[in-house]
């Protein structure tokens, strides 16, 4: 999923839940999904490169994450 304009993140965002754990979003959903700004993101939580620009996180470790649970490692 490549999310070009705020639609579509939205859109991620309302499915968030019906993704399974091996799913990866991308940094601007994780923000919008856990009320943090892109830049937070980046700097706090674990990161799996999607292609040699982008960067995205897995949805099992956002979920666990908000759990206050210690994510696995992939």
């Amino acid at each position: 999923m490549a999310p070009d304009d705020k639609d579509d993140i939205a859109e991620i965002v309302r499915r968030f839940d019906q993704l399974p754990d091996d799913a990866v979003v991308p940094t601007r959903v994780t923000a919008a999904v856990h009320g943090v700004s892109p830049r937070t993101v980046r700097r706090i939580y674990p990161s799996v490169q999607l292609s040699p620009n982008r960067k995205g996180q897995r949805v099992g470790t956002l979920r666990a994450m908000s759990r206050n649970e210690k994510p696995a490692s992939p």
